[in-house]
């Protein structure tokens, strides 16, 4: 690997430039909270034309069937297609990071390590479903969120809380990816940019439909110099580069009416260079493969009965390559087989009740030290009642065979009722749920213990949520709180894994969302969050208290798309206790239409704020790309 352009990680920062951070943060300020008097204009101008209202949303993740938002009881956040076009992320860690209650720990620049945590839980104790298939390591427990990008995504779901129906992982959430599907209308689609960072991302997809038959493919090929792995002393002599491609396809076809059935492919291989512990290493790589693959049928079989059956599949491998070192050569597998049957029987006009089976095959292997499997055999019956149009009760039971531990049962409750002519509405849930432990922490050689007990959660929320009037705005406020217990921690006496911990995760998020119809919205969040080990009274490591989101996105022409990310985090202590440094991003996009030409401007960490998210790894400063997007129908 040659030697790549030096980076000053050690900028200054003193009380000149805390004064600058804080201009430009209440600069920022002033901008988005200026959208809704920009929005307020153009809606004056486009009185007569009548803007078209905004639809309410449909969320599939929380119940398990589509429902409309304001029955769901739990907390969740849905971002639909059209705001990741206007946002245009690289990954889906960027659109991540402006979810209320969900944290994203991003070990350096592109390509690095990147953890999503749900309402101050690990990694590992979120489920992460990408077309309904498990995607979760089971070597390690958790997502490798920089290898996911963000192309030919339709949808993500954030589902916060303790999630039974969903089994193992499940534990404070869940997030549900959803690849493309084909429209009426064939598309073809390509996209090239540059900037910062000798950053080029080229992709290319098709989207169509016939009466019948409907397609979406798309392959994302994307690289670049990155910066330097780790932060070291006297500054970095040569920065880790990154590279990604991506394959995306969807084939869709209805059949004897209102049969669907849906075969899905993504798979990605991820190539970058890293650094040993504190020193700079020039030929260190690690690779990431993962391929997923699902089939999804679905029929009524009545008029009351609606069967769904899914047979998915993932497999992973990690490889670590170093011809100067023995510590950075491995191969980490990952292997999921599933099975799922559902059924949603009508049993009135105000009543749906849902049944579900399910079988895993995980298969775990560290070469040279273990490769190992297990069984997981669910079942899960839920009944969803609307008891009036505005009251809605959700409640859920599963129980899960583990071939290693055994048994384990999980339930949840939740309820939605509105008044006002649903502009406000009280929800809440309840619930419990379970994470399997890993093979590493089950088989790893010396550290692994197969006796070890799943780890178990139990939590609830409350919230109220109201519509302003007409005026487009919506305020919910959130109050949560899980209990965790047998968790499984890395004895750092004994050097072993064991269930030795218990802790406490509890907190506000509070969202205000402003969306007069589609050419606009804003939405504002913030998540205040307390955790605690309870064996030391410690808050957890990298668990930020204070959490603070805006997005802003603006059309208010047919051309001319803006979007503005921020993010402000405080109030963070690393694994040994230290301090770490608050931090502030901004993002922004920038795009017009000419024709069938669409030229843009990305601009990442505007601020060009020098801060970390892992203390010792280093993220890149201000990052400018400019592409053009072609798209004909």
């Amino acid at each position: 690997m040659e030697d790549k352009r030096s980076l000053d990680v050690g900028r200054p920062w003193g009380g000149a430039g805390r004064r600058l951070h804080l201009l430009w943060l209440h600069a920022a300020a002033a901008i988005v909270l200026a959208v809704p008097a920009a929005v307020a204009g153009h809606e004056d101008g486009e009185a007569e034309a009548g803007p078209p209202a905004v639809a309410e949303e449909i969320v599939v993740s929380a119940n398990r069937y589509e429902v409309p938002a304001s029955e769901v009881g739990s907390a969740v956040t849905v971002i639909e297609a059209d705001e990741i076009e206007r946002r245009n992320p690289v990954a889906v860690l960027d659109l991540l990071r402006t979810v209320p209650g969900t944290e994203v720990t991003h070990a350096g620049g592109p390509g690095k390590i990147a953890t999503v945590r749900v309402r101050g839980g690990s990694g590992a104790q979120a489920l992460v479903l990408v077309d309904g298939v498990r995607v979760n390591s089971v070597a390690g427990g958790t997502v490798d969120f920089a290898q996911l990008l963000a192309a030919n995504i339709e949808r993500i779901e954030v589902l916060r809380g303790p999630q039974a129906t969903y089994g193992s992982e499940a534990m404070t959430g869940v997030v549900s990816i959803t690849t493309g599907r084909g429209m009426k209308g064939w598309r073809l689609s390509g996209t090239g940019e540059t900037g910062t960072h000798d950053h080029r991302r080229f992709e290319l997809g098709l989207l169509g439909a016939t009466d019948r038959w409907d397609v979406s493919v798309s392959a994302i090929d994307l690289s670049t110099d990155s910066v330097s792995h780790r932060a070291i002393e006297g500054g970095a002599i040569e920065d880790d580069p990154y590279e990604n491609q991506t394959w995306s396809s969807r084939l869709g076809a209805t059949f004897a009416g209102d049969g669907r059935i849906d075969v899905r492919v993504r798979s990605y291989r991820g190539d970058t260079a890293v650094d040993g512990f504190g020193l700079e290493d020039l030929n260190a790589m690690a690779a990431q493969d993962e391929d997923t693959v699902s089939l999804t049928v679905e029929k009524d079989l009545s008029s009351f009965w609606r069967q769904t059956v899914r047979v998915g599949r993932t497999d992973a491998t990690l490889l670590g390559t170093d011809p100067d070192t023995i510590w950075n050569n491995y191969e980490i597998r990952s292997g999921i087989r599933q099975i799922d049957l559902q059924s949603d029987i009508r049993l009135g006009t105000d009543n749906v009740l849902n049944l579900g089976l399910g079988t895993e095959n995980r298969r775990g292997a560290s070469v040279g030290t273990f490769d190992e499997e297990a069984d997981l055999d669910s079942w899960f019956v839920q009944d969803q009642w609307s008891i009036t149009d505005d009251v809605h009760v959700t409640a859920a039971l599963r129980g899960d065979e583990h071939s290693t531990f055994g048994s384990e049962t999980s339930h949840r409750v939740t309820v939605s009722g509105g008044w006002s002519d649903g502009r406000g509405r009280v929800h809440g849930s309840y619930g419990t749920a379970f994470r399997a432990p890993n093979f590493n922490e089950l088989y790893f050689p010396f550290s692994g213990d197969p006796n070890l007990l799943p780890e178990t959660t139990e939590g609830f929320d409350i919230g109220v949520q109201q519509r302003l009037g007409a005026s487009g705005v919506t305020i919910d406020l959130t109050w949560f709180d899980i209990d965790f217990d047998q968790l499984i921690e890395f004895d750092l006496t004994s050097f072993t894994f064991g269930n030795v911990a218990r802790a406490s995760s509890s907190g506000a998020e509070f969202t205000l969302r402003y969306r007069p119809d589609v050419r606009a919205s804003l939405e504002f969040s913030h998540t205040w969050n307390r955790t605690e080990d309870q064996a030391t009274g410690s808050p957890l490591a990298r668990r930020p208290k204070n959490r603070t989101t805006a997005v802003a996105q603006l059309q208010p022409t047919d051309r001319f798309t803006a979007a503005a990310m921020a993010a402000f985090v405080s109030d963070r202590i690393d694994s040994d206790g230290a301090t770490m440094d608050d931090y502030t991003k901004v993002d922004l996009h920038l795009s017009y239409s000419l024709s069938w030409l669409r030229p843009f401007v990305r601009i990442e960490n505007l601020l060009d704020e020098d801060y970390f998210e892992v203390p010792g790894f280093v993220t890149p400063g201000r990052t400018i790309v400019v592409g053009l997007r072609l798209q004909r129908r």
